[in-house]
């Protein structure tokens, strides 16, 4: 699996996200789900969180634009780990998937609703220092009134897939 990864930018299958979230998220994980439904590309985040909430074993933050008008809620369930989804530039193909670590989006380009996550992902290791991941997905426009485009529907269907297997296979271990 890990060879055909190297060959392709992203993650390519719901199967192989599923992997790879298995490895970070734990019980006390919480996913914060990032964008404005509004704006394009950028709804990715409320699109994933709408798909997956009441669904998978991990409490679920649509946040929309203001993650920070979230953090003493994130901060109060105490996770170990924050999985940030989110329509970010990562020089990949529109559409593709990438599992980050929160301290390498540092001078990553902007998501789509503003610069990268990285200011609120700093509050949040303040307040309350864990495991930060970021589950981005490469938006192609944020322009407001613009539909979502068919490559980032495509990444966020593999977002929600792959969500669901991780939770499938945690709520089979736990």
């Amino acid at each position: 699996m890990s060879e055909h990864h190297e060959q392709s930018h992203g993650i390519d299958t719901a199967e192989h996200l599923a992997e790879h979230l298995a490895e970070v998220l734990t019980a006390r994980s919480v996913i914060v789900c990032v964008g404005n439904d509004l704006c394009g590309d950028d709804g990715a985040g409320p699109a994933v969180a709408a798909a997956v909430e009441g669904k998978v074993p991990w409490e679920v933050f649509d946040v929309r634009g203001v993650p920070e008008n979230f953090i003493v809620k994130i901060v109060e369930a105490a996770p170990d780990t924050v999985l940030l989804v989110d329509a970010l530039s990562f020089d990949a193909p529109p559409g593709a998937v990438e599992l980050l670590a929160g301290e390498s989006i540092t001078g990553q380009g902007p998501s789509t609703h503003g610069p990268a996550p990285v200011a609120f992902l700093d509050l949040l290791n303040m307040m309350h220092p864990c495991r930060r991941v970021v589950l981005g997905v490469q938006p192609v426009t944020g322009d407001f009134g613009e539909p979502m485009t068919d490559p980032v529907k495509s990444g966020v269907d593999l977002i929600v897939r792959g969500l669901l297997l991780a939770g499938q296979a945690a709520g089979a271990g736990g």
